[in-house]
């Protein structure tokens, strides 16, 4: 899954565009038997974020459910992974991040490695990800760091949380 991002450009991106876009997605997955993942991901990948966005909405109107729930109705495993992320990093980057610093602290054990990239890769960004992880889950990630992580690993986690959202105290 690899493309360049276009630019917006609004005499390209038209609503007629996203209808031939959400109608080609539709025929090379759920309309026909087998999935042509290429020219989905061609569309997904190279779509700038305000033109995938009409392309959810009219294909949500036409055939009932989300691009995201396309995706994950009609692929499978890593690729679906992939694709229901790099969905959900144009629709919603915030809640995405979110849901992934959340599926690092799920189940036995930390992902330390995708905790500590999400903290790094998205610290720029890491107060809108704060707002969207609370309003999601109900807390903030400085207490799910605080629950799954210990010595000086969790001091140096919160310590980057708290340069761009400090905990009252």
């Amino acid at each position: 899954m690899q493309a360049g991002e276009e630019e917006f450009d609004p005499q390209f991106h038209t609503a007629q565009q996203a209808r031939e876009d959400a109608e080609t997605i539709y025929k090379k997955g759920q309309g026909r038997w087998g999935t042509e993942e290429r020219g989905i991901f061609k569309i997904i990948c190279s779509s700038p974020p305000q033109h995938l966005e009409n392309i959810n909405k009219i294909y949500a109107e036409k055939y009932g459910y989300t691009l995201m729930k396309a995706m994950e109705k009609e692929l499978g495993g890593n690729v679906k992974d992939a694709a229901v992320f790099l969905v959900g990093m144009k629709l919603k980057p915030f809640e995405t991040v979110a849901e992934l610093i959340k599926s690092a602290c799920a189940g036995i054990g930390t992902d330390e490695l995708l905790l500590t990239c999400c903290c790094i890769r998205y610290q720029l960004v890491m107060a809108q990800i704060m707002g969207a992880h609370i309003e999601l889950y109900g807390k903030s990630i400085h207490e799910r760091v605080r629950h799954e992580c210990g010595g000086h690993y969790k001091e140096v986690l919160l310590a980057a949380l708290n340069a761009v959202w400090p905990e009252q105290g």
